[in-house]
């Protein structure tokens, strides 16, 4: 791989690398600041999933860095790339991310920033899926994609419970016919 692809790539997996590292602490944020215990689990174990996916962009950086090439990762997932994000920076900065998600804006104004946030990293991750060269990128990009998607899906089934649209993780939570 030529210097300048590698050098492409590094800054792709910086800006993935930071966008994780963001979300991570946005998640955190949004944990402490909601009350409900299943809601603040779900917070966590996103977070958690961010940390996951600092470990292996960490791996591919390192890879990049030391030899030149991608680690092998799970076959990619089947995704079309997206519009480009909203806003470049994906998830606030863990200063932002404390103002944005406080106790008092509740557990709704986190969950649709979440989704928003989601929503540009699938586009971020799917960009770079479109531009990957090799099979071992397009496994990374198509796996980071496949995995937000996940995130964004978690983030709209508990803000439907939460506002009783009538679905929760596809379970219909409530019959018209019986409502009457």
């Amino acid at each position: 791989m030529s210097d300048e692809r590698i050098q492409r790539r590094l800054l792709v997996l910086k800006d993935a690398l930071e966008l994780e590292r963001r979300g991570h602490a946005f998640y955190l944020q949004a944990a402490e600041a909601t009350k409900d215990p299943r809601g603040k689990n779900m917070f966590l174990t996103l977070a958690r999933d961010e940390l996951d996916h600092l470990k292996f962009l960490d791996e591919a950086f390192r890879s990049l860095m030391q030899g030149g090439t991608w680690p092998k990762m799970p076959e990619p997932a089947k995704v079309a790339p997206r519009q480009s994000p909203r806003r470049p920076e994906v998830f606030a900065s863990p200063k932002q991310a404390a103002a944005e998600v406080k106790p008092s804006a509740g557990e709704l104004d986190a969950l649709k920033r979440g989704m928003e946030a989601e929503e540009d990293s699938i586009a971020l991750y799917g960009q770079a899926l479109a531009r990957a060269a090799s099979d071992d990128e397009k496994r990374l990009f198509g796996a980071l994609v496949a995995v937000e998607e996940g995130h964004r899906a978690i983030l709209q089934a508990e803000y439907d419970h939460i506002t009783r649209t009538g679905f929760w993780f596809d379970f219909q939570e409530f019959n018209l016919e019986s409502a009457g």
